[in-house]
This record gives C-alpha cells, structure tokens and sequence, in this order.
C-alpha cells in the first residue's frame, strides 16, 4: 500500500493489539461522542452507526469511522434494542447533512453487563442488515467502560473479534457540527454510581451466585453496614415523628388563638359601622354623579387606543431568503446564525424532507434570532 501513507493519518493513538490483516480507525471526535452517548444513560439499551471510509488494497481492508450518529426510534424486539426502518431514514438524513460522501462501516451497540458476549438477538439483527454496509460491530458496557471490535464475514456469516484499534486526530467539522445539534446531557458522577450499583445489584439477584470464599468477610462487613445504617434511619423516623407531633398540636392552639382574634375583630367592625353609616349615605350621591363623569371622559380617551391596538398586526417570528447558486443548508444556517444548530429547525419550518433538494430562487423561511 504505497499510496496508504498519504492518506492514513498519522497522529494516533492504539487501543490494544492491532491486527496486521486489517485495521480499524476511529476519529477523536466521534470516539468521544460515542462514549458520552453511552454514558448519557448507562442502565439503557441503545444502539448508533458509524459512517466513513473502506481502503482496500492487496487484501488489507482499512476502516475510518468519523462520524457516529444516535440510532433513535429504535424499539426492543428479539432480546435487544433494533434500529428500525425509520432509524435508517434519520441516519440517512444525518449522513445528507453532515457526513457527505462517507458510508456506512457499522454500527455500535451499547449494553451494560455484555462481557464480551454477542447473543443471538444481535447476530440476527447482523445478518438481516449487513446489506446496509456494516462491516464491523463495537460491543459497549458503559458500566465497565469496556468496548471490544467485532468483523463480519460475509460468506460464514460470523463476526470474529478485532484485538485492537486507532483513534486518530483531525479536523472533523461534520462530526462537529452533529455534536452540537445533538448534545448529550451527561450525568453526575453521583448519579452514573449509584445505577452502576443498581445494575450491580439486579445482576447479582438474577444470578443468584453465592460470594467465593476469600470475600465472605467483605459481604459480612457489607452486611453488618447495611443493617446499622438501617437501625440508624429507623431512629430518624421516629424522631421526626415526634417532632411532628408537637407542630400539629402547636398548630391547633394558633388556631384557637387566630379565631378567638377574628370574633373580636367582627365586634369593632360592628360597632365602627353604625357610626359610619349615616355619613356614607350623605355622601352616595355626589359620589356616583362624579364617578359617571369620570367614566364618560376615560372611555372616551381609551376609545382610540383600542382602536389603535385592534389595527395592530403581529410581528412575524422569521424573515425570508432566497436561495442563491451554491448554497446548502449548513451555509446558510453558519452565514446566518455563526453555526449549524438550527438546521433541523429550519428544515421543518419549511417542510422539507430532503436538504440536497435546494434550488436556485427557492425562497426559505428561517427563524428570527
């Protein structure tokens, strides 16, 4: 492969053992993207496809994934998390709008607790699907932080496992401009611990395994922990229990206190409004004379501005361009907002399905900032 050092990247990183039949390099950006994905919800199920480009020279085929893209509308079918027809179309979409002119290499499935098992939901989803160009399989347990490379043979319809890949650094725009679309909100490390012992927990129950010999001690502190820790919050129940006891009673004699003021409070009304009553009867009358003037003259003055306010049209909340030669919908939404986060947003405020579908003096609707 004389021609291979010109085009493979150079700046490198290795993950394990590298195979001298074939090699598999992953750019930073989408190895980042994919770990935070996974991470995103590290109990759930969930599935992504790499795109990029096959070298294939003398034998030797080199995979380079630069791009992953989230496996959505994926639904639980044969024991695992299938992408659906509909998960195909968004891919395609995103491979439109994003990752123009690479491929699909294959995709990743994220499963907490795998150890490196493939079971037969996975192998039949690969032998349904391999039409659609996925060459390679990654096996994920974000509870571990364990991935292994799996490569199909087309003719044994088997995968055999990849010892080792490269991650590799570039400018990688498109996988940029996705990771900004589709951030991902990445949790606490209090939060990814605690399912982690969670999932620890339920794998432990469905097993039923019992502790080897040399850790009994360590379950029998674990053990003891547990049960102090839950004398301890038994103790605090109570305690507040208590407490509470005596705000409701503190609380029934306020209470008492409130209406026993209430019913005097009614006395002095009582009094205060014989004395009062005669003088307001006096002045009724030249009260509501003054108060019917007021009213003619103010409705006589917001007349007009009610007038005014009904002639009012709503702005609009978006502007319109026309479409110029060499225009894309990422140039666009760069030129007009500084990035490629409003692209989705565009495309459906306008209806359209396919971005590669732009013409010269198509007029857009784009949002107002």
């Amino acid at each position: 492969m004389n021609d291979e050092k010109n085009i493979l990247p150079t700046n490198v990183k290795q993950i394990g053992s590298i195979s001298s039949d074939e090699r598999i390099y992953v750019e930073d950006y989408a190895n980042t993207y994919l770990q935070q994905y996974a991470a995103a919800d590290p109990s759930k199920e969930k599935a992504a496809v790499f795109v990029g480009r096959c070298l294939e020279e003398n034998g030797e085929r080199t995979l380079l994934i630069s791009g992953v893209i989230q496996g959505k509308y994926a639904v639980r079918r044969s024991g695992i998390t299938e992408m659906t027809e509909k998960t195909w179309q968004y891919v395609e979409k995103q491979m439109k709008l994003y990752f123009e002119g690479l491929e699909v290499l294959g995709w990743a499935y994220i499963q907490p607790g795998f150890e490196d098992y493939l079971s037969d939901g996975i192998m039949d989803y690969q032998r349904k699907n391999a039409d659609r160009g996925l060459k390679v399989l990654f096996l994920n347990d974000p509870a571990e932080k364990l991935g292994s490379f799996f490569k199909w043979d087309a003719e044994s319809e088997t995968f055999s496992t990849v010892r080792g890949y490269l991650i590799y650094y570039e400018k990688n725009e498109g996988m940029h401009e996705y990771m900004l679309e589709n951030k991902l909100k990445r949790m606490a490390k209090e939060d990814t611990a605690t399912k982690t012992e969670e999932s620890t927990d339920e794998k432990i129950a469905r097993t039923v395994r019992t502790p080897p010999a040399g850790k009994s001690r360590v379950f029998a502190e674990q053990k003891r922990l547990s049960n102090l820790l839950g004398s301890v919050s038994f103790v605090m129940l109570m305690v507040c229990f208590v407490m509470g006891a005596g705000l409701i009673r503190s609380d029934e004699r306020i209470n008492t206190l409130e209406n026993k003021i209430a019913l005097l409070e009614n006395d002095i009304d009582g009094v205060q409004s014989v004395f009062a009553s005669q003088t307001l009867t006096e002045q009724t009358t030249a009260e509501q004379t003054t108060l019917s003037a007021v009213q003619t003259t103010a409705e006589q003055s917001i007349q007009p501005d009610a007038q005014a306010e009904a002639k009012a049209e709503p702005e609009e909340a978006y502007v319109y361009y026309t479409v110029k030669s060499g225009d894309t919908i990422l140039k666009i939404c760069k030129n007009e907002y500084g990035n490629a986060g409003r692209v989705n947003e565009v495309l459906e405020l306008n209806g359209i399905e396919d971005p590669a579908r732009l013409y010269v003096g198509m007029e857009l609707r784009l949002p107002k900032e």
